[in-house]
């Protein structure tokens, strides 16, 4: 008579438990509501924050989301400031992860334990709430296919250093974090080789993936040399004569999700992030073309081997990987102006009516 006692006993505190959790989830909405507005710090691009924010405004009337398109490395800036003042005027931010852990590591995040985080791999959140990587891409080649007169697609970032590839190419004018990639998974000696080899090429320099995307699609010049995957994707979805390579290594960037200290909007902002670690968010995520963390390999595995796959682990932005990652890419950013020149200069104008923001929160 012991085990049926024992079974109705755990039925009830099952159902006290369950009608706690859905006061609490009732509770938290209703705060949500009051404040109205939850602002967002987003270094993906516009378009995909866009979606995000219609999709949780339809599930949640009335609250707004005010999305702000900030590069990641302005926004580190930004969200140092705003905690050195005191004055936050985010809710939640969504960071390159390479960027991101130097915000961590500033004590500007706070503890939330999204009840959403249980899907995701251990690896990508931590134990206190404070981060969890929701969402990846990858640095790879672009090219234009309808522009190669004579020029075979290149397989790899050593194909790009061939005299046949002189004043065909354009890039970031940083690319600290494919730089910390590249040092990673070659070596220092070999990346600052290749950089060498690539500053004969007479490469065009610009701010932003998502700006170097669309060149390339318009035919300013027919290859990236890094590109972001999403970016391509979403562009050869809308029909843009666009297309990338996976080239060894396949660099992965992962980005950060987080609650800030002091948002203005508490509740909200608790309600925001457990939508963009549901299913849903997920869901909207990858038909961006983003890797989404819930479903690692899904809409991958069709077009990459498992062995690319497992490349793309390479720099990714695990937290151990990031500080190592990090240190190399500081350092190496300034060998790469040295090497390749300081751009920063030489753009009086932004072609095609592009914005500058980078695809991949690489700026």
């Amino acid at each position: 008579m012991r085990f049926p006692s024992l079974s109705v006993g755990n039925l009830i505190v099952a159902f006290f438990l369950s009608s706690f959790s859905s006061a609490m989830a009732q509770q938290m909405l209703d705060a949500a509501r009051k404040e109205g507005q939850v602002v967002f710090y987003a270094s993906m691009e516009a378009q995909s924050a866009q979606q995000l924010g219609a999709a949780f405004e339809k599930k949640y009337p009335p609250i707004k989301v005010e999305t702000v398109r900030i590069g990641s490395e302005k926004m580190t800036t930004r969200l140092i400031a705003e905690a050195q003042a005191r004055k936050m005027s985010v809710d939640v931010v969504h960071q390159s992860a390479f960027d991101f852990y130097g915000v961590l590591q500033k004590g500007i995040f706070d503890s939330y334990l999204s009840p959403e985080r249980s899907a995701f791999p251990a690896d990508y959140r931590d134990d206190k709430g404070l981060w969890t990587l929701h969402s990846a891409t990858l640095n790879v080649i672009a090219y234009n296919t309808r522009r190669f007169p004579g020029l075979p697609v290149p397989k790899g970032f050593w194909d790009l250093t061939a005299p046949n590839w002189k004043s065909q190419l354009i890039m970031d004018e940083n690319e600290s974090k494919w730089m910390a990639g590249m040092m990673t998974y070659s070596g220092e000696a070999k990346t600052l080789e290749l950089l060498r080899k690539l500053a004969t090429q007479d490469i065009q320099f610009r701010t932003g993936h998502s700006l170097i995307q669309t060149m390339v699609a318009a035919g300013e010049r027919p290859v990236a040399v890094v590109a972001c995957a999403n970016g391509v994707d979403r562009r050869k979805k809308d029909g843009a004569p666009i297309d990338w390579i996976a080239p060894e290594p396949v660099i992965g960037l992962t980005f950060g999700l987080a609650v800030v200290k002091g948002a203005p909007h508490p509740s909200a902002a608790h309600l925001f992030v457990d939508f963009l670690l549901s299913h849903e968010g997920q869901e909207i995520l990858g038909a961006a073309a983003y890797r989404e963390v819930m479903a690692r390999e899904r809409g991958w595995r069709e077009r990459w081997s498992p062995e690319a796959l497992e490349l793309a682990r390479v720099g990714e932005g695990l937290p151990q990987a990031l500080l190592r990652n990090r240190i190399v890419g500081d350092d190496g950013e300034a060998e790469r102006r040295e090497i390749l020149g300081d751009r920063s200069e030489r753009h009086d104008h932004v072609p095609f009516g592009s914005s500058t923001s980078s695809s991949c929160a690489s700026r």
